[in-house]
């Protein structure tokens, strides 16, 4: 190991000896996350699955990259390059896959695990010095950018140790930039932290694509700051006069409308046009929504440890009146398919909406998994039908078509299946195609390895596809 006159060093790693950093911007997990954890983060959000299968495909990683690691706690922690040592560690021990991917988790040939057994590295003498290279790194082409959620989360972290002042310097920006960057995370987090969300909610909330500008770009407005009686204390966390309960509430409330896609459209209920004003109209007149005194005011960080809001049920059954918060309360998300209704004259998707709505997923979920593909393409291609499309795509194919090439005709908005170019974008993405991986691997591979976790989040991803088509349109 050649040590530099900067302090930094090269070594040459063992992938299954480097921890994966629980302080990596792209991912949402707290500081004592586990391994496991962290590689589970990797796989669904940031492409490590289709990273392990180029790397297999090349037979090793490409040239011309190192590593950057720091020494924390007698530990190798990998800065830069945290996508890549996961996908080496699970291509070299197996046993390190989370189980909803082992199925579709390429296998490692002996040159590929041969080629992956040392790392090169740059070993930086701590954090602080390494991350003006991961900025230069992480905005220029090339390497993978951070999405704007992870920049956000990035300078919240290190504004854990360091002043704002600090954490600009560090990243060549100025005091009020970070402040834009780290305001809109604090509410972000705030959101994420309630323990209230369904696991298809949380995978969506989690997202890196996450469209959060909606949402963050709320909080500006003047009404929204007068409803929710805010303002941002000198540290940017926020702060609110109303009782913590309330707030707690509104915050959910605003999380759902803004950053949870309607199983229906596939969008928000709330964008940026959404008028404050009318939003709060009904809290505002409420008892809830009046002024509270100074002394009461919370701060989101003590919100942190407050009760959860009950359930309408819960709230009866203790004697209480349940509170309107501005707008009525509607029926309870689907976990699976629990609220899907047909409304078109198709026989077979009747049938499969009846069935796959009564299912137990969390009992069966093999059972669930076939029902799931099958009304899936059954309703792309009632879909098809209906536009008269289907005899094209038999012209184009030259035989009864696939799933696939169903999912990639319906996908292109130039082929007239659908007129909502946001169906489009839902077909063609990764996560629709992670859905119809996992689907074929349950109906062909001798149904192994189906778990309702991954069911759930697959279920999440197709639902609004499903449900867009079943309402007639």
């Amino acid at each position: 190991m050649a040590t530099k006159t900067t302090g930094w060093k090269t070594g040459n790693l063992d992938p299954r000896d480097i921890f994966l950093d629980s302080k990596n911007p792209r991912i949402e997990v707290g500081g004592d996350a586990s391994q496991d954890e962290v590689r589970l983060k990797l796989l669904n959000f940031e492409e490590v699955l289709d990273l392990a299968r180029a790397i297999e495909k090349n037979k090793g990683l490409f040239y011309g990259e190192r590593i950057i690691t720091v020494v924390e706690n007698k530990n190798h922690v990998v800065l830069e390059g945290n996508r890549r040592v996961a996908a080496c560690q699970m291509l070299l021990n197996p046993g390190l896959v989370p189980t909803p991917y082992k199925l579709r988790f390429p296998e490692a040939s002996a040159a590929t695990k041969a080629a992956l057994t040392r790392v090169l590295a740059d070993i930086a003498p701590n954090r602080a010095l390494a991350e003006p290279i991961l900025t230069k790194r992480h905005t220029e082409r090339g390497v993978k950018p951070w999405s704007p959620v992870a920049k956000m989360r990035r300078a919240a972290r290190l504004l854990e140790n360091l002043s704002i002042d600090e954490v600009a310097q560090l990243l060549g920006t100025s005091a009020t930039q970070v402040k834009k960057l780290i305001r809109p995370y604090r509410l972000l987090k705030y959101a994420l932290d309630m323990k209230v969300w369904t696991a298809g909610e949380r995978f969506a909330l989690e997202d890196e694509k996450l469209k959060t500008n909606p949402f963050t770009r709320f909080f500006t407005l003047s009404a929204t700051k007068q409803a929710l009686q805010i303002h941002f204390d000198d540290e940017e966390n926020i702060v609110s006069a109303l009782p913590s309960k309330t707030f707690k509430d509104q915050m959910k409330r605003i999380a759902v409308d803004f950053l949870i896609p309607d199983s229906t459209t596939g969008r928000p209920r709330c964008d940026t046009r959404t008028d404050a004003a009318d939003y709060f109209s009904a809290f505002t007149n409420s008892a809830e929504g009046k002024p509270t005194s100074k002394k009461d005011t919370p701060t989101a960080q003590s919100n942190q440890s407050a009760a959860v809001k009950p359930s309408i049920t819960e709230t009866a059954s203790a004697g209480n009146n349940p509170v309107a918060v501005g707008r009525p309360t509607t029926l309870k998300a689907s976990l699976f398919f629990e609220n899907l209704v047909c409304h078109v004259q198709d026989d077979k998707l009747i049938k499969l909406a009846r069935e796959i709505k009564d299912i137990n997923h969390t009992r069966m979920p093999i059972a669930a998994s076939l029902l799931l593909r099958a009304i899936f393409e059954c309703a792309l291609v009632h879909k098809l039908q209906h536009t008269k499309k289907w005899g094209e795509l038999i012209k184009a194919e030259g035989r009864d078509p696939g799933l696939a090439e169903i999912i990639k005709f319906c996908g292109n908005f130039q082929n007239g299946v659908f007129t909502e170019q946001n169906m489009c974008k839902a077909l063609k993405s990764h996560t629709t195609v992670q859905a119809k991986n996992y689907l074929d691997a349950v109906t062909h591979l001798k149904y192994q390895e189906a778990d309702v976790i991954t069911l759930e989040s697959v279920a999440n991803n197709l639902r609004q596809v499903i449900q867009y088509i079943l309402s007639g349109n």
